[in-house]
């Protein structure tokens, strides 16, 4: 490629309409750095727990014997100001190793064993109860102490969600803990 260089009061220049700048890389630059953003902040209210509830387990004992029953309150207070959909609650797998739920209030439609790789397995409890802003909704859970040994792990409710005008799922945890002798 040829170059044009122009002469004037014994200098040279270059032509400035062959000139090459970066704009085009920085626009480049730019919109990938603002696509990477956003699908970031999408990945990361996946990710994330559900601000619109929150959620207390308390067990009536911390201490039963085998083949007793206790109970867990599970407190679901929906703190949006908009109604939200509550698929169910899941009870991690260490949990159900130490106890077994034989009843429910409100009672669930179906139970279902998953395990996923990276989370473990649990069993989820379905509900599919709407809560409108501000409404609170107590799950008693009537569990069997199985066999001896100290038990803890997540008690997970799972929220209805959109995201974008998609259809989502999100997880609020807590803790729960007993002892089984």
């Amino acid at each position: 490629m040829s170059r044009i260089v122009y002469e004037k009061n014994d200098r040279q220049y270059d032509d400035p309409r062959r000139r090459r700048g970066c704009w085009w890389a920085l626009l480049v630059l730019a919109v990938l750095a603002v696509c990477v953003a956003g699908g970031a902040a999408v990945l990361l209210t996946l990710a994330g727990q559900p601000n619109s509830i929150r959620v207390k387990a308390e067990p009536d004992r911390d201490v039963v014997a085998v083949n007793d029953q206790f109970t867990v309150n599970v407190t679901i207070e929906n703190v949006a100001l908009d109604a939200v959909t509550i698929d169910g609650i899941g009870l991690d797998g260490h949990l159900l190793d130490g106890a077994a739920v034989t009843a429910m209030d409100p009672l669930y439609q179906s139970a279902e064993a998953r395990n996923y790789p990276l989370y473990g397995k649990w069993t989820e409890y379905t509900l599919d109860q709407t809560l409108l802003g501000g409404e609170k909704l107590t799950a008693t859970l009537t569990l069997t102490a199985l066999r001896p040994g100290t038990y803890s792990g997540d008690l997970t409710v799972w929220v209805r969600s959109k995201l974008l005008g998609m259809p989502f799922s999100q997880a609020r945890r807590a803790t729960l803990a007993f002892k089984v002798q």
